[in-house]
């Protein structure tokens, strides 16, 4: 009864601040806070962890991929700065459902979203349902997936939300024809467990888990499990091969 409670209370909520997209532009002089800092750092740290960047080998003219569920979308300049490093030509798509979230300071995600996306060399912000998005892609980045309820329900949204195979299939689709790769990313072991079934039955290879580890001093107070998922087997490098399961 409460779970349903919960869900309608965030039912409303979402209404209203998808109803309610009022814009603006963060303050003339704004500086990204230092925690901000510490979490793009941490972010690459994950990234290189998996070895993200050793996959950009593929002789593409311009990239395509996409963050999905991006929040704030401060992940963008940390994606652009890998493809930067490969001197490859990347477009980011920042999908995010809620992005008419207020923060504390009454700016909106979609108002620093923006700002972090001119941050990239080339980058948008869609504050919309992932499964409402058509363009193909050469990668996603799919880091704490909602698949269980109770995540849902904690950041402030409806159970009707919670669509976790619809959204594997989806970004599989979105890949396949690209012959791409999906970063995935949990916060706990259980949830990448659940995560992973999801992306197997989608129709993904799934790669070896390793795990970034927060400890007191990290900006993110959980540690990050992760895994490359492949869209196909063309795509799995020499070194993903041992580790698929």
């Amino acid at each position: 009864m409460f779970e349903k409670w919960r869900s309608f209370r965030n039912q409303v909520d979402f209404l209203i601040r998808s109803k309610l997209q009022f814009e603006r532009s963060l303050p003339e002089g704004f500086e990204i806070p230092e925690s901000e800092l510490k979490f793009q750092k941490e972010l690459r740290e994950f990234f290189d962890l998996l070895g993200v960047k050793d996959l950009l080998i593929n002789p593409k003219p311009h990239w395509v991929v996409c963050d999905v569920g991006t929040k704030n979308f401060s992940i963008a300049p940390v994606i652009d700065r890998l493809f930067i490093e490969k001197n490859h030509a990347v477009k980011i798509h920042g999908i995010e459902i809620d992005g008419y979230r207020r923060l504390r300071n009454f700016y909106t995600r979609a108002d620093y979203a923006r700002y972090f996306a001119q941050k990239a060399r080339e980058a948008a912000f869609h504050p919309m349902d992932f499964l409402e998005f058509t363009e193909k892609v050469d990668a996603v980045f799919l880091l704490n997936p909602f698949v269980t309820k109770e995540p849902l329900l904690a950041w402030g949204l409806p159970l009707g939300l919670l669509k976790p195979a619809e959204m594997f299939s989806h970004a599989y689709g979105l890949l396949k024809e690209k012959k791409g790769f999906m970063v995935l990313g949990c916060p706990s072991e259980e949830e990448m467990e659940v995560a992973s079934q999801y992306a197997l039955k989608a129709g993904f290879l799934l790669g070896e888990i390793k795990v970034w580890k927060a400890n007191s001093v990290t900006a993110q107070k959980k540690s990050r499990f992760g895994r490359i998922c492949y869209s196909t087997v063309e795509n799995v490098s020499d070194s993903g091969k041992r580790g698929i399961v």
